[in-house]
């Protein structure tokens, strides 16, 4: 029993603390029955006595752990069997206290033809400890026996051997309690149920002929190949998609975390075929991963599989492509004055952040701004200086929103799209904004044409926000009213 609780501990299962546990505990009535059997003295028979006793209610304390990691298929234990863990510790506090109450059990002297030199005396303690460790054990098989039912039959195997190694050693428990046999026969009960749970939680693998034969199909193969129970969990892989997830070891359930790692959580959908983009710069790569659900005659999901190819030089090429189109193309979205996106290009990103928001997309802001006097500048100093009137607050505009498209859509009219970086700093950004042109207009010492003044207004979209316009309406609200206060302060040269 040690030596699996060492060898559990070591293990790469997710039920190793549980399994260790489970093991290191059958220690303890073993312990206690060498004592009461090979022991002439009535103190040592005694301190054995309460060792067997209490050390079986710590193996069920760990069993019931145990099933219910193990039967959960989770690993994690979140859901904490409270009652049973109550019944067992008051179990062990009220047989501590026989000492002092003497209301559990007594020993006394039996003949030597009998194969123990003490023998129990029963008193009512005794039989509420039974009643307690029999009504768990009884759960527990129960619970095996449902899951070995509803388990997928790729488990269901090792289910029904925990499940049969159980009952014997209650069967045997049973035997002694009625028949007050020898302490040992229930003891080599459960050192072998120890046993069946240590092979079937650490060691046992299902489907080992099924790795034989996928191995000799799937392992030619250039790409990346998985194949995952009904819980997602991965139980075979060929050499390359062990390559790929920097997999070296043989508990393939590993596997599944390398590959969140690199393309993330799974997709919900039945089958699903997508591309992936890993790394950044010189090293990005890309993959196409082609995932199907595997369903039985019933139409119940047995499993599934998963293709990944390396597809990087296919879209590099495609790339290099789209550069070349892009830049013949590119003029056509930009505006020819100040460089920042046109109209066109305007259009096209609110058709992009429309189908976002149907995606889910919430976090992004508008931001409007409105020249303020350029007509009098282009009436006064002439066009030239209201080009540069206008790139010089494009250049505030982009200083400010360094993250993020900014568009002129008129005239006088700039509108930009905060997200990332820029939507975090939103309101610190557009008070910098703000003061830039505040300083600027209050620099009497520079031409007019360079003292710029625009009225700004943004708005956040809000859950109620099905589209992009809805933002945009309430940013050119804002703006407006801006724009108001700009006049009654500085007056309308229209």
């Amino acid at each position: 029993m040690l030596g699996c609780t060492l060898i559990a501990k070591r293990s790469t299962r997710p039920f190793r603390n549980s399994v260790a546990w489970l093991e290191s505990s059958v220690t303890l009535p073993i312990l206690g029955n060498l004592m009461i059997i090979l022991s002439d003295n009535r103190t040592v028979s005694f301190l054995g006595h309460y060792i067997y006793f209490i050390g079986i209610d710590i193996v069920l304390f760990a069993l019931v752990n145990f099933t219910n990691q193990y039967c959960a298929g989770t690993g994690d234990g979140t859901q904490k069997p409270t009652v049973m863990y109550v019944m067992l510790g008051a179990d062990m506090v009220q047989m501590m206290l026989n000492p002092l109450l003497g209301h559990a059990f007594d020993i006394k002297k039996a003949p030597n033809d009998t194969g123990a030199y003490y023998t129990l005396v029963i008193h009512a303690g005794q039989i509420v400890h039974r009643l307690v460790d029999h009504g768990i054990l009884a759960c527990v098989v129960l619970i095996i026996f449902l899951v070995s039912i509803q388990t997928p039959k790729i488990y269901r195997e090792r289910f029904t051997v925990i499940l049969g190694a159980l009952i014997a050693v209650c069967v045997m428990q049973t035997y002694y309690v009625f028949t007050e046999s020898s302490y040992d026969r229930p003891v080599i009960g459960y050192a072998f149920f120890g046993m069946v749970i240590f092979y079937f939680a650490v060691i046992y693998r299902p489907l080992r002929l099924l790795d034989q034969m996928l191995s000799n199909i799937i392992s030619d193969l250039s790409d990346a190949f998985y194949v995952f129970d009904p819980n997602g969990k991965c139980i075979w892989a060929n050499e390359q998609g062990c390559k790929l997830v920097g997999f070296t070891g043989k508990n393939y359930e590993d596997i599944n975390s390398g590959l969140i790692k690199l393309f993330g959580k799974p997709n919900d959908n039945d089958n699903h075929i997508g591309k992936k983009t890993v790394g950044e710069g010189d090293d990005v790569r890309f993959y196409l991963l082609d995932e199907k659900q595997v369903t039985g005659s019933s139409g119940k999901r047995n499993g599934s599989y998963l293709r990944i190819q390396d597809v990087t030089d296919e879209e590099r090429e495609i790339k290099a492509l789209d550069e070349q189109i892009g830049q013949i193309s590119q003029e056509a979205y930009k505006d020819s004055l100040t460089g920042v996106g046109n109209k066109n290009a305007y259009n096209n990103k609110i058709g992009e952040i429309n189908e976002q928001i149907e995606n889910g997309l919430t976090d992004f802001a508008v931001v409007m701004v409105d020249m303020n006097n350029l007509k009098r500048i282009n009436d006064e100093y002439g066009h030239k200086a209201g080009d540069l009137y206008i790139k010089g607050c494009c250049y505030l505009i982009c200083e400010a929103f360094k993250h993020s498209p900014v568009f002129r859509i008129g005239g006088d009219e700039f509108v930009a799209i905060l997200r990332g970086q820029d939507f975090e700093r939103r309101f610190q950004n557009l008070q910098d904004l703000r003061d830039s042109f505040d300083d600027a207009m209050e620099n009497a010492e520079e031409d007019p044409w360079l003292r710029y003044s625009a009225s700004v207004g943004m708005a956040e979209h809000g859950s109620d926000d099905n589209s992009f316009e809805l933002v945009f309406k309430r940013a050119d609200r804002a703006m407006y009213e801006e724009k108001k206060l700009f006049k009654a302060l500085h007056g309308s040269y229209r």
